[in-house]
């Protein structure tokens, strides 16, 4: 049932400005295929923003020279960090403007696609990056956008919305506008199967939250459910097999199926405490965002249990396999054990070792201010219950007691 304004407002946003999915290539050397449509769609002076990993391991190679045998101009930017900051950004930019970039093609991790939007955006504004912080801020087409990821998580390549940190406090803020959505997502998995083990446990499993916290927002849409749904079955049946065999490019290309339909269904649907809290935790340890979602998730599950009974129970005769059968409390019990056995079969560990009881309150009213602006969650919280899930973090315990 929908009853806050924030709720309504999130159902007007999607409903008015509803994101619209990037074409999609897919296998191996999707990204030259991407490449390809990029140059006959005319542009040649692409900016390519990754990371200095990638750059100097020669996994772009292949792809420079293409670009280069095409007749482009390439203009590289491979100062991505983690968490990347408004510094970043403004260093991108000034890459972009420099090489008088008419395109701009991020090859990385999730950072590596949020700051490339906002310098696609920015190089054809004159607002400066503060001014387009916020809500629908974006007010020129941004330079054309195209996106091959390397991580299965962060969704990044089919969102309405990019995440910068601060420079100084590392705060996280939200750029959101539909023309941030790419032209364009390439799933290669030759560049998928690189990806270590604990990376690829951690950003499964933020695509796992995307999906779930989609599904039970207040916030759904038929589209979003199928979507979520989906991307949950996906992500539970192949990512053990992609983190347990990186080589197995099937599962490589499921798992980034799986995340691209969990991005496409949060971006409509909305988050939920999960991301509330993680957010705060990365903006003070600088704690990388997956691990820190995949870490709290199972306690946000225990919370919500009682509000997402029907549709915890749902997902969990979708994935035994029963989905005739009727409702049964045993249902929402066993969907959060297989939760709990994904994540410990994938390597999450069962606490944050960072988390510092002195950073409780400012992190939990911080979290609360985050949620109440941003999210249609199931049920609220109160300080005490995200204080008491910072405590089973630090601990190790997840079995949380709310009051």
């Amino acid at each position: 049932m929908i009853s806050s304004p924030i709720t309504y407002a999130l159902r007007a946003l999607s409903t008015f400005f509803p994101p619209q999915k990037p074409l999609i290539f897919s296998g191996q050397g999707a990204v030259l295929k991407l490449a390809d449509l990029m140059v006959i769609s005319g542009q040649k002076r692409p900016l390519l923003v990754t990371d200095s990993f990638l750059l100097k391991n020669g996994m772009l190679d292949e792809l420079i020279a293409f670009l280069e045998g095409a007749g482009c101009t390439v203009t590289v930017f491979d100062g991505i960090i983690p968490n990347p900051t408004f510094a970043v950004v403004e260093a991108g930019l000034a890459a972009s403007r420099a090489g008088q970039c008419d395109a701009v093609l991020a090859v990385g991790g999730g950072s590596a696609i949020d700051a490339a939007k906002v310098i696609a955006a920015a190089s054809t504004s004159k607002k400066s990056l503060a001014q387009l912080t916020g809500i629908l801020k974006v007010k020129q087409p941004p330079l054309p956008f195209y996106v091959a990821p390397t991580t299965s998580g962060t969704g990044s390549e089919v969102t309405s919305a990019a995440v910068i940190s601060d420079t100084e406090t590392h705060k996280k803020t939200f750029f959101v506008d539909p023309k941030y959505i790419p032209i364009a997502t390439a799933f290669d998995t030759g560049l998928l199967k690189s990806l270590p083990g604990p990376m690829t446990a951690a950003t499964g499993m933020d695509a796992l939250t995307h999906a779930i916290e989609a599904y039970t927002s207040r916030n759904r849409f038929a589209d979003t459910d199928r979507d979520a749904a989906m991307a949950i079955k996906l992500i539970v049946k192949f990512l053990p097999v992609a983190y347990e065999n990186g080589a197995d490019e099937h599962a490589r290309e499921m798992v980034a199926l799986g995340s691209f339909l969990a991005g496409y269904a949060f971006s409509k649907a909305s988050l939920g405490y999960v991301h509330a809290i993680s957010h705060q935790i990365s903006a003070h340890y600088n704690t990388p965002h997956g691990l820190a979602n995949a870490i709290l998730l199972p306690r946000v599950l225990r919370f919500n249990k009682t509000a997402s009974a029907q549709r915890y129970a749902k997902l969990e005769r979708m994935l035994s396999g029963t989905e005739g059968d009727a409702f049964a409390p045993e249902q929402v019990d066993q969907f959060i054990a297989r939760v709990d056995a994904l994540a410990e079969r994938v390597g999450i560990p069962v606490n944050l070792k960072d988390v510092q009881p002195a950073d409780f309150d400012a992190i939990a009213k911080e979290a609360l201010a985050e949620a109440r602006s941003s999210y249609a969650v199931p049920r609220v919280m109160r300080k005490a219950d995200v204080v008491a899930i910072l405590k089973s973090v630090e601990s190790g315990d997840r079995s949380v007691r709310f009051g």
